[in-house]
């Protein structure tokens, strides 16, 4: 039971998170227009760092239009996405918004690989007309990656197969996300302290498990 217990702790102390992007601000500029029959994909990319389990991350969209879209991530090649979709959500809709966060459980990119996260009317059924993405007033926060869009009507796959229209530039868009670290933490003294009294305890009632045995001898 102790060993139980101090295992659980050191699982929750390595799940802690390490690294935050977040460039939301007091801006009130913004990108327009996401939804139908406009711009279906507006996203935001940025470089996995050393902590590179991706926890959760946040898009924003001024909550107007009744525009209904999906959030996806994929790794990000320098000018569209690529690969195969490493998260995707339900069907979500602007009116909820503004923010609009997504828990991974815990994907483990690439350290200094690009990836994109974004939000996309393109393949998702449904009505609705256009509404905007909050903008941090163009400003370039975050050191490795910025705001990106693709013309992409219904077309879905043309996301993984033609480049974007805005690929690159000093801009981003209001974009959260949080990282832990794939090596599991060094226990806190106290934890230690728990998990050797836990092994103390197994070994004792092993022992005494083996002082209760009994040998039968059967004679001819």
């Amino acid at each position: 039971m102790m060993l139980t217990a101090g295992l659980a702790m050191f699982a929750a102390t390595s799940a802690d998170a390490a690294t935050v992007f977040d460039t939301t601000s007091s801006s009130t500029a913004t990108w327009q227009p996401f939804g139908r029959p406009d711009t279906s994909t507006y996203g935001q990319t940025f470089t996995a760092p050393t902590d590179n389990v991706l926890n959760s991350f946040s898009l924003f969209l001024t909550p107007t239009g009744g525009v209904d879209f999906k959030a996806f991530l994929y790794q990000w090649d320098g000018t569209k996405a690529t690969g195969t979709s490493l998260f995707s959500s339900d069907i979500l809709n602007s009116n909820n918004g503004p923010e609009f966060s997504f828990n991974t459980g815990g994907i483990s990119l690439l350290s200094g690989a690009q990836y994109v996260a974004f939000l996309t009317t393109a393949g998702v059924a449904g009505g609705g007309g256009t509404t905007t993405m909050p903008t941090d007033g163009y400003q370039d926060t975050l050191a490795g990656g910025s705001f990106v869009y693709y013309n992409a009507g219904d077309n879905f796959a043309a996301l993984t197969s033609n480049n974007w229209d805005k690929s690159g530039g000093g801009d981003d868009v209001f974009f959260k996300a949080s990282f832990a670290s794939s090596v599991a933490a060094v226990p806190e003294p106290g934890t230690w302290a728990m998990m050797l009294v836990g092994f103390g305890f197994i070994g004792g009632a092993m022992r005494s498990a083996k002082r209760r045995q009994k040998v039968t001898v059967a004679f001819a």
